[in-house]
């Protein structure tokens, strides 16, 4: 039945301080009389709806997944001075879910389907707090519940049809970042990103097939999961009476980087593209620009900032090359989106300049083609995936007037190396008609950048 299965298918210096001198330094605001103080120590629960995108990776065909959730959260968190220490435990009723068909050489038809029922995890947290602010990082274990179906039908040698099915609860494993701002009366709203990671596992499938009856057997998937949750908590007690801990306060002639902020960005990307399965002839380079924005959270505590932050933009670095193998072969990538969660850490210089260290994960929408012509002879295949990889960075940030500031970063991303299926035609007696290629690329990216934020008042 397996035989059956598988046969089947700096860079730019920012801040003129000549133009700066003269605007009036964005001062620290002190929270109202009433309110002075907060303190996150206590039990907490809450709700939480958000959106996941990620793919599954059969042995025959990498699958898209995306789609809504929603679900609740509890936990506990012990705050030490401006250090925060926390438990927390989730479960999200999730409409994750993908598919994909393909036709092969016009004899057998495959359809692919996984759907995410729930998720649920288990992590520890450690987070940064300044009065009503608070940003942090997670990690720990996931698990979920998944239904799985595999159809297949043949035309060639006879008529035949596949039909299997199954389920299976997997453990994984997650990490995150996210910010939280305390409102009134004990609720306090966040923003959060997830990133899980469930390794090659197997799993029983069983149906029937047309020809023999009742079937079974054994496949294997690989899933990540990037999850975007919005969530409100409530926390018990009486964290604003219970040992309050008052915001630092700063100097009336300095900046304070506490708060929310959003922004804009452009830059350029250059990177290197290796179809693995035609090395050492199969590495070229990727270049191209791109522009989109960022959103993020900062809590300061002295000269030190710590934030957490997100960022979506849209482009086009790309490349290919030419191989001369008995014929012309084309192969290219190319970058059409890239997303990324991170972690920040900086320190406040002169006032008015951050200089800061970053680092998480990245995601990246890919498009990938291969075109081969000898002769009358010719394959054209091509494909998408959504790539994941991880990303480190610095930069530097100058407010230049009251809520404004302007930076100047580098990234680099590292994506290694995954699967990505292509679909199309192939033109080479007796192999005629649709086809499809599963390419192994890696992928490694680097980022220059500038930008523009806008800070609101703590």
């Amino acid at each position: 039945m397996k035989q059956l299965l598988l046969g089947t298918i700096g860079i730019l210096s920012l801040g003129n301080a000549a133009i700066a001198a003269d605007v009036p330094a964005r001062a620290y605001t002190k929270a109202p009389a009433i309110d002075p103080t907060y303190n996150w120590t206590g039990f907490y629960a809450g709700v939480h709806a958000g959106y996941g995108l990620g793919g599954t990776e059969w042995q025959i065909l990498n699958i898209r997944t995306d789609g809504a959730l929603g679900g609740v959260q509890a936990g506990y968190n012990q705050q030490i001075g401006n250090l925060l220490l926390g438990i927390e435990a989730d479960i999200s009723f999730s409409g994750i879910k993908g598919n994909r068909t393909l036709n092969v050489l016009n004899q057998a038809t495959l359809s692919q389907t996984s759907q995410i029922n729930w998720l649920s995890t288990v992590t520890g947290r450690i987070g940064f707090a300044n009065g009503r602010w608070l940003t942090y990082a997670k990690g720990g274990f996931a698990w979920a519940n998944e239904d799985h179906s595999y159809d297949v039908q043949v035309s060639v040698p006879g008529p035949d049809r596949i039909t299997l099915s199954g389920s299976e609860t997997r453990r994984g494993w997650v990490v995150g970042a996210g910010m939280e701002y305390a409102l009134a009366n004990n609720w306090s709203l966040r923003g959060e990103y997830n990133f899980i990671n469930f390794p090659d596992h197997d799993f029983d499938l069983s149906g029937t097939q047309s020809s023999t009856g009742s079937i079974s057997t054994t496949a294997f998937t690989k899933q990540t999961v990037h999850l975007v949750k919005l969530g409100a908590n409530y926390q018990f007690g009486a964290p604003d009476a219970a040992k309050p801990i008052p915001p630092l306060q700063y100097a009336q002639t300095g900046f304070n980087w506490t708060g929310f902020y959003l922004g804009a960005q452009a830059g350029y990307g250059s990177g290197q593209g290796n179809w693995r399965d035609y090395t050492p002839v199969g590495k070229f380079s990727m270049t191209g620009g791109f522009g989109g924005g960022q959103i993020g959270a900062n809590v300061q505590l002295g000269v030190i900032v710590m934030g957490v932050e997100g960022e979506l933009v849209g482009g086009d670095v790309g490349g290919g090359t030419r191989i001369n193998a008995g014929g012309n072969l084309d192969i290219s990538s190319r970058t059409d989106w890239l997303a990324m969660a991170t972690a920040r850490i900086g320190i406040v210089t002169n006032e008015r300049w951050l200089t800061y260290l970053k680092g998480g994960v990245a995601v990246a929408g890919d498009h990938h083609a291969i075109s081969v012509v000898s002769g009358p002879m010719y394959v054209n295949l091509d494909g998408s995936r959504i790539h994941t990889g991880y990303v480190i960075g610095a930069g530097v940030e100058y407010a230049f007037a009251p809520n404004w500031s302007v930076k100047a970063e580098y990234n680099y991303i590292g994506f290694g190396h995954d699967k990505a299926s292509l679909e199309g035609v192939i033109n080479a007696p007796p192999m005629v008609g649709s086809y499809y290629f599963n390419a192994d690329i890696a992928q490694t990216m680097q980022l220059g950048k500038i930008g523009v934020n806008y800070h609101f008042a703590p």
